[in-house]
């Protein structure tokens, strides 16, 4: 069937490098999500058009 377990094996600390690289690339991925979040808002107010703000209350 299947062999002996395997050891698990400790995991390898990430360098201070890898951690900088990692944060970057977390903020990049933030700011790209950011400004699809605003450019869908922005384009979703282009297609109301003025007539959003003559709705009756």
């Amino acid at each position: 069937m299947s062999g002996p377990p395997k050891s698990p094996e400790a995991p390898v600390a990430f360098s201070p490098e890898d951690m900088a690289r990692r944060r970057r690339r977390s903020i990049a991925l933030a700011l790209v999500l950011g400004g699809l979040v605003v450019f869908f808002f922005v384009v979703t107010l282009v297609k109301t058009g003025p007539a959003i703000l003559n709705r009756p209350l």
